[in-house]
């Protein structure tokens, strides 16, 4: 596992969602499980893996004084 999860962090961009079924990944923590046993789920976004910080720009209209 920790070969895939170099291969996906080095070739998916980081807004990507990674779904894993029966395995988790060791390193990653998930941002979402749900069943349990063999029928488990885990879902991970690559940005909170990776650590990147999405960063929204905010435009604001110019007001004439």
């Amino acid at each position: 596992m920790p070969q895939l999860e170099k291969k996906l962090e080095e070739e998916l961009q980081c807004n990507a969602r990674i779904i894993a079924c029966r395995f988790p990944f060791p390193s990653w923590i998930p941002d979402h499980t749900t069943g349990e046993g063999i029928d488990t789920v885990w879902a991970y976004d690559l940005k909170h893996c990776r650590g990147c910080e999405t960063k929204s720009l905010e435009i604001t209209p110019e007001t004439e004084s």
